[in-house]
């Protein structure tokens, strides 16, 4: 197991362990661990990816939480 593959593990059972309002805080750095294991030539598990884009949608919908109307 490669450092970064340990790396996003640990930032995965942080992301779990955050409520669902504040997670999506996290969206960019494993966004960018994701980008390294890419570069990498790691396989960047599908679990991960999904993530990602869980927390990036989430992270547009805080943003149109807190405009007025």
């Amino acid at each position: 197991m490669t450092s970064l593959t340990q790396e996003i593990k640990q930032l995965h059972r942080q992301i779990l362990d955050l409520s669902e309002c504040e997670r999506y805080r996290l969206q960019p750095r494993l966004a960018g661990l994701l980008g390294q294991m890419r570069e990498a030539g790691e396989q960047v598990p599908s679990e991960m990816r999904r993530l990602n884009e869980t927390l990036l949608d989430e992270a547009i919908e805080a943003q149109f939480e807190n405009m007025p109307v």
